[in-house]
């Protein structure tokens, strides 16, 4: 039974079990705030017990894990986050679930998918060094782990994945954990001062505290007094100094961190910041932004879809010819290929925020959208598509010509997963389908499959055996620079193959010395490790 009351009371019957020198229940009550306010307001009561007060803790350490091992800097150069980002993960998400059984709250089943999807995607970073992907899927990770506490703690505004998935997240994101961001201060300052034993902590951390100075300077008189004591305190703190100051400057963003992350499971658990708009209030508030006349918005759908119409009839006679792999004459693949794709790609992704701009914010009849809206619609979607299909088969041409690259790899999949959400959205007007749990097991699924197809490595082996196979004139291996890691085998299979001593001589320069790039354990990864351990 829950001992909290609606206005944030608690009762304070102490246990006859467990921890014996903190009640059974507290509330941090802010003095400035009046009896009987709402929980909802910033400064209300902060009803906790001892189980928090440990959770705490373990918050502010996973906040100190955080900046040690995954390193908020290193957003700026996602290359250096490795398994530490795994690890991280591991230990967040395992607090969190032992905070869950310690509340005695017991996450549905179907919320545990989405603590799946977070680990798998944690998982990419100790096996593969794609820095681009990495900075990506640190993203994808951070949202899908938000999303599962909202699943695991029954704070969304529905139980199951729908249209309400931004509110959700922006709650999770935003608006749960900045609510709460003083609870773990409060909580620990409340329980600090009713407890012995954190009352004798606390008097150990100040003793410390005072006494750092006076140590320094006493340490440093008598070194002057003695050579011997010299040498041996310079030989105990050759390293120490360097490492004590980059953990006190870890401290203070660990603390920040650390609230942040308290602030979220608190706030889940209790319920406190939680569903502070209703099911109704986001949907009038999306009523409120669709004041755009119905017929405007298809007006703007039939003069896109007809010069769409104008532009296949000009280009009936060469628009298809990639895929039979034919080439308008006076032409070079690479000219064919280039010609108009990146345009495509722009405008496949304009239809893509017209449509989705015209869903939002058009007027609808009885609850739905009119029927010319429905069909422009879907016409625009099936032109997308034809564009879409055309340039994909340009690309291919491409890629047979001259090979892969990160950008040509990159381009293809971000072509093929507006495919896939045009073909959605087409379907989305004929059945009735929750469009936003389509879209989002789409995106996770073509996301993942990009992760874990290892593209560098893909890239190199494809490359390099399109080379040897004399199907391909050259091998870029300037391109594979980025990640050498990955390239690493198929390029050792290259040096050990290839006749052309320039060859030999530019992947020895660049891959001979690749085991001497030592690196902390927390920037490592799979690929890097296995590469330590082999040679050319």
């Amino acid at each position: 039974m829950n001992p909290y009351t609606n206005d944030g009371s608690a009762t304070c019957t102490p246990k006859t079990t467990g921890v014996p020198n903190l009640p059974d229940s507290r509330v941090y009550q802010n003095p400035a705030i009046q009896s009987g306010s709402k929980c909802e307001q910033k400064g209300s009561p902060i009803p906790f017990t001892s189980v928090d007060a440990y959770f705490a803790i373990l918050a502010l350490v996973c906040g100190y894990l955080f900046v040690w091992l995954v390193n908020p800097l290193a957003i700026l150069s996602p290359s250096s986050l490795g398994v530490g980002v795994t690890i991280f993960a591991i230990c967040f998400d395992t607090t969190a679930l032992l905070y869950m059984r310690k509340r005695a709250v017991s996450p549905p089943k179907s919320s545990y998918a989405w603590l799946i999807l977070a680990m798998v995607s944690a998982l990419y970073f100790a096996l593969f060094s794609n820095g681009i992907l990495k900075f990506f899927n640190l993203i994808f990770c951070v949202v899908v782990t938000a999303y599962w506490m909202a699943a695991a703690c029954n704070s969304r505004l529905e139980p199951s994945l729908g249209r309400f998935v931004v509110p959700d997240l922006v709650d999770q994101l935003l608006q749960i954990p900045f609510f709460n961001i003083s609870c773990a201060p409060k909580i620990l300052r409340s329980t600090a001062g009713k407890n012995r034993k954190s009352k004798n902590m606390l008097a150990v951390g100040v003793g410390i505290l005072v006494a750092v100075p006076l140590v320094l300077l006493v340490g440093a008189l008598l070194t002057k007094a003695d050579v011997t004591f010299a040498r041996m305190v310079q030989k105990m703190t050759a390293e120490f100094g360097e490492h004590l100051l980059i953990i006190l400057l870890r401290l203070l963003p660990a603390w920040l961190i650390g609230c942040y992350f308290f602030g979220m499971l608190y706030g889940n658990l209790q319920k406190r910041g939680v569903a502070t708009r209703s099911k109704e209030q986001v949907d009038t508030g999306r009523e409120r932004r669709r004041r755009l006349p119905a017929a405007m918005t298809v007006t703007i759908l039939v003069l896109l879809s007809g010069v769409y119409v104008l532009f296949f009839a000009a280009q009936a006679a060469t628009l298809f010819s990639a895929f039979t792999g034919v080439r308008p004459e006076g032409l070079t693949y690479a000219e064919y290929a280039r010609q108009g794709f990146f345009e495509l790609c722009e405008v496949a992704t304009i239809n893509l925020f017209v449509l989705g701009g015209v869903r939002l914010f058009t007027k609808r009849m009885e609850g739905r959208p009119v029927r010319p809206m429905i069909v422009f619609s879907v016409l625009i979607s099936a032109e997308t598509l034809l564009l879409i299909a055309t340039a994909l088969s340009k690309m291919v041409l491409y890629i047979q010509q001259y090979g892969l690259t990160l950008l040509r790899v990159y381009t293809s999949w971000f072509m093929v997963l507006l495919f896939v959400v045009f073909s959605i959205v087409i379907v989305a007007q004929f059945r009735t389908i929750n469009l936003a749990k389509a879209l989002v097991i789409a995106f996770s699924a073509c996301f993942l499959i990009l992760c874990y197809s290892n593209v560098d490595g893909l890239i190199a082996r494809y490359n390099i055996d399109r080379y040897m196979d004399g199907t391909l004139n050259a091998v870029d291996l300037s391109a594979l620079y980025t990640t050498p890691e990955a390239s690493f085998p198929y390029v050792k299979a290259l040096y050990q193959q290839t006749d052309d001593p320039d060859l030999r001589e530019e992947i020895y320069r660049y891959w001979g010395d690749i085991q001497d790039d030592n690196r902390p354990f927390y920037e490592q990864n799979l690929e890097h490790f296995l590469v330590q351990k082999d040679t050319i």
